[in-house]
């Protein structure tokens, strides 16, 4: 799996020069031997149902009668579906959990429990659309593949559906990325350093890894459709080749504090764009892949 973060809403074509040496870096054997961690190997059912099980999906927009209603922005509609026959999310404001077994092409929506939407904060067009998502996320639907393995369509028996697309893949958490570049502007510029420079991002809001020479610790926090991730700290002090260290201070010292950065699905990978700078000059991204266990 493939992890492309984006920083930029739109294409560019300024490259920063701050980036440029990253091309001529070559890399060094650090002391750290631990070996990488694959995402996790539990899989669903199988067939669209294993795909959605694992993984969190926003909700693009809900059909009724031949209507199509689109759901609030930001990602504030989503369904999550655990390993345990439990799902939860979001309806735009309410947060709901339900009893939810998932078969290879159909699941079944049972008891549901629900939160409490923010007082005052739910415009009258999100609780219109959480109405109808509430109504037809619920009994048997069967599952329909859209368009490819990121897109299903969760329909009931009238033919009425939910349009679902993957938000966050299976294994995101807890699983070691590498990163094997950086994106400034539409020009991707390669990092070295191969296993050695990686990330973990923990459900608790924490990201862990290692820059090339040094283990790091920081915040990485997930709020609907946006990554906020925050400057990173030295947590170890090795030595190594001029060039990775200066990579690694690269890395490490990011201008913005916090980058936030949106992202969404794309196929074959997953793709995050920024929230905030607008200009050419301020597209920046990261580029990851899940690292195996060989």
């Amino acid at each position: 799996m493939h992890i492309d973060v984006r920083r930029g809403l739109r294409a560019g074509t300024v490259v920063g020069s701050l980036l440029a040496a990253l091309l001529l870096i070559t890399g060094c054997t650090s002391t750290d031997t631990r070996r990488a961690t694959a995402p996790p190997t539990a899989k669903g059912p199988g067939g669209n149902g294993g795909l959605l099980v694992g993984a969190r999906w926003y909700v693009q927009w809900v059909t009724v009668g031949g209507r199509a209603t689109t759901a609030p922005p930001r990602a504030a509609a989503w369904v999550e579906f655990g390993y345990d026959n439990t799902t939860e999310g979001s309806y735009g404001c309410t947060p709901f959990k339900a009893a939810t077994t998932v078969t290879e092409t159909a699941l079944t929506v049972g008891e549901r429990t629900e939160g409490t939407a923010p007082t005052g904060r739910c415009p009258a067009s999100y609780r219109a659309f959480e109405g109808k998502l509430r109504k037809l996320f619920s009994g048997p639907l069967t599952i329909n593949r859209r368009v490819d393995s990121l897109t299903m369509d969760l329909k009931n028996q009238r033919g009425d559906y939910v349009a679902v697309k993957l938000m966050r893949p299976e294994g995101l958490f807890g699983s070691r990325w590498r990163l094997d570049h950086l994106v400034v502007s539409d020009t991707i510029l390669p990092v070295v350093g191969g296993n050695e420079v990686y990330y973990v991002f923990h459900r608790n809001g924490t990201v862990t890894g290692k820059a090339g020479c040094n283990d790091f610790i920081g915040r990485a926090t997930f709020d609907g459709d946006v990554l906020s991730m925050y400057r990173l700290t030295r947590t170890t002090h090795r030595i190594c080749l001029k060039e990775l260290m200066d990579q690694e201070q690269r890395l490490l010292t990011d201008e913005k504090n916090p980058r936030r950065l949106r992202y969404g699905s794309a196929p074959l990978h997953h793709s995050f764009e920024a929230v905030d700078g607008n200009s050419p000059a301020d597209y920046f991204g990261y580029g990851w892949t899940a690292m195996s266990d060989n």
